[in-house]
């Protein structure tokens, strides 16, 4: 089905300037469908542009997650096409990416079928396969996760906005369990259970931003996966961090902690300090997006900006 097509200063302002195609629809080899939304910035080739795809959260969808995060504005700064696939209320009556389920009959087949669909656009579109990331909000950070962890010659960052930790769930009732405290089990063998084990030897470089105030997902959770990328990228539980606090006195004030390798940050953690569930940053109007707080689009996009999925 042919995707409608917005220009952003044609009744659509907070969508950007490029082109927003909506209620697009993907089939994968199995017959499996999935819903998106792409959007490509004005003036640019497609040809070797890097792909951010970001997935939305519970009671969204991809056109509120685009309002809200605005992300679609740094694309047409950086010159990168935008991917929002949408979960089917069909699958989840609340459009909950079923992190909490992670087999392959529920969310690791919904992970895989998003990386069909990423691997399908890259290249209808010609986009640089070395550049491609993956972020999300609250169920859509685990469901990125997933993602980045069964797939990882695929993704080559990953990004986590009030995110629930990775593996420790099975079902929806565990799910809200690991949101109001993390996990109380090992934290490593959780992600082997869910993961390629390829990702052990690329590693996975991560950014977490979370909340410090967030009433939903507990900040223990953003530690914890600090912890669980550790281990993911082969850094040593004793190696040191570099930790700045940043707007200090300020409503955008947080602190960020960065496991280096070869002077570059291969592990974010922003932690964000008066900022509840929500976007950080975003368009307050738009639910779970709040106007306080850094802009977690600029920070994610900066972030990635540094990585590369190298072939081998």
């Amino acid at each position: 089905r042919r995707g409608a097509v917005h220009p952003a200063g044609a009744g659509a302002p907070s969508l950007g300037g490029g082109r927003w195609e909506a209620t697009r629809q993907f089939s994968d080899a199995h017959g499996r469908r999935l819903g998106f939304a792409r959007y490509t910035p004005p003036a640019a080739p497609r040809q070797g542009m890097p792909l951010v795809v970001m997935l939305h959260g519970c009671r969204q969808g991809a056109l509120a997650f685009a309002r809200g995060s605005r992300m679609n504005q740094w694309a047409d700064a950086g010159g990168f096409m935008v991917l929002y696939p949408q979960q089917s209320m069909t699958r989840q009556v609340q459009r909950c990416w079923r992190w909490f389920q992670p087999d392959a009959q529920h969310g690791g087949g919904e992970a895989d079928l998003i990386a069909a669909l990423i691997r399908a656009e890259v290249a209808r579109h010609g986009l640089d396969p070395q550049r491609v990331y993956i972020a999300g909000l609250s169920a859509g950070a685990g469901m990125a996760a997933l993602v980045a962890l069964r797939h990882p010659a695929l993704v080559a960052a990953l990004a986590m906005h009030s995110g629930p930790v990775v593996g420790d769930a099975r079902n929806a009732a565990a799910g809200l369990h690991t949101m109001r405290r993390g996990s109380l089990k090992p934290l490593l063998p959780l992600l082997r259970d869910v993961a390629d084990p390829a990702v052990f030897r690329l590693g996975m470089p991560t950014m977490i931003l979370h909340g410090q105030m967030d009433p939903a997902v507990a900040p223990r959770n953003a530690r914890q996966l600090f912890e669980q990328f550790r281990g993911v990228n082969g850094l040593a539980e004793d190696e040191p961090t570099v930790e700045r606090v940043l707007g200090l006195g300020t409503e955008k004030a947080y602190r960020r902690v960065d496991l280096l390798r070869n002077r570059k940050p291969v592990l974010r953690l922003c932690e964000i300090s008066r900022i509840e569930h929500a976007w950080s940053g975003g368009d307050a109007a738009v639910r779970y997006h709040a106007r306080g707080g850094p802009d977690a689009s600029a920070l994610i996009w900066r972030f990635f900006q540094g990585q590369r999925r190298l072939p081998g």
